[in-house]
């Protein structure tokens, strides 16, 4: 019996099972697949991370929430963030979000300029 390719949909199905975020980020910063666990994980709106979404919109919501700290400059500190990541001067942040939890972003530059950053809840740092 042949088995049938799996579909776009199929794919999206079990990304969308995982317990980690992930998104797979274009050349020019925007979002090619994501799951929803990225969202969820974020405490994200909807509709904030879905495909074509620029790196740095999202960054901006999260710096204007606090995410990053206090900041009187929200756009240049997600523009400076976003352009860490992508040239990869930064592999790993781990943060505390505003309801307390933290939040560890791996970030590993893959094939063609794109970059893949997986996203993962983690007990506090050691005091």
């Amino acid at each position: 019996m042949a088995e049938a390719e799996p579909s776009p949909e199929d794919f999206q199905l079990a990304l969308d099972a995982m317990r980690d975020g992930v998104i797979l980020w274009s050349p020019d910063s925007r979002v090619v697949v994501s799951n929803a666990a990225v969202s969820r994980l974020m405490d994200l709106p909807d509709n904030l991370i879905r495909r074509g979404a620029r790196r740095t919109d999202v960054m901006v919501h999260l710096a204007r929430r606090g995410d990053y700290g206090p900041t009187d400059d929200p756009e240049g500190l997600a523009a400076e963030l976003s352009g860490r990541f992508g040239s990869g001067a930064v592999a790993s942040l781990t943060r505390r979000l505003p309801d307390g939890r933290y939040l560890r972003a791996d970030a590993k530059p893959v094939e063609g300029g794109r970059l893949v950053v997986t996203y993962r809840e983690v007990p506090p740092p050691a005091s």
